[in-house]
């Protein structure tokens, strides 16, 4: 089976540089129009069906996606993006500053870094974000098993613990908007065959 595993496109909080994670925000309509070009470059891909987050930046794109392509899109609850923030979730980063200054002083790192141990207040942990992603995963390839190519829509956080505990890249994954893994998945073996707008930082 070949998997194409596609992140979103541009959302509301990209613009309004908000934290994103857990807050359900929306395409822009800049995100609408390039999720149609990624919709155009897959257009001979073959892929047969798509699997999304439920949130609406995912399957918003991943119904652009299906339109084009004629095929159905299956939401999976669990590949929904980590909740990285906790309570500085959807707030404006900095209005954050001014209503979050004793939470963000405790923090070393980057609030929400996938790869910091540190936890924001609410925020998700690390192990059990990874394994239901590993879950969401494996729900997907059980579910797509009569398919030769199938898509997934998700997010960053999603995609960075693919990367790091199914296609076991142990480096730092930058991602762009509408980055795209192909991936040669044998119930035994797990191979990225092509990336676009991902890098890997060891």
């Amino acid at each position: 089976m070949k998997i194409y595993l596609l992140r979103h496109g541009e959302s509301v909080d990209d613009i309004e540089d908000c934290y994103g994670g857990i807050a359900d925000f929306p395409l822009t309509e800049g995100g609408r129009e390039t999720a149609q070009k990624l919709a155009n470059t897959l257009a001979d891909s073959g892929i047969q069906i798509l699997y999304s987050s439920p949130y609406k930046r995912a399957y918003d794109t991943a119904n652009v996606v299906a339109q084009t392509l004629g095929c159905e899109v299956k939401v999976i609850p669990n590949l929904r993006e980590r909740n990285s923030y906790g309570v500085l979730s959807a707030v404006n980063k900095a209005k954050a500053k001014e209503i979050f200054a004793e939470v963000l002083s405790q923090l070393t790192s980057k609030p929400g870094d996938y790869y910091s141990d540190e936890l924001v207040i609410g925020a998700e942990p690390k192990n059990d974000f990874d394994s239901r992603v590993k879950e969401a995963f494996a729900e997907v390839v059980g579910m797509a098993s009569q398919y030769d190519v199938i898509g997934i829509v998700t997010h960053g956080n999603v995609t960075r613990s693919v990367y790091r505990n199914i296609l076991g890249e142990n480096g730092k994954v930058d991602l762009e908007l509408l980055a795209i893994t192909i991936i040669d998945y044998q119930p035994a073996t797990v191979v990225i065959e092509h990336k676009e707008g991902v890098k890997i930082k060891n």
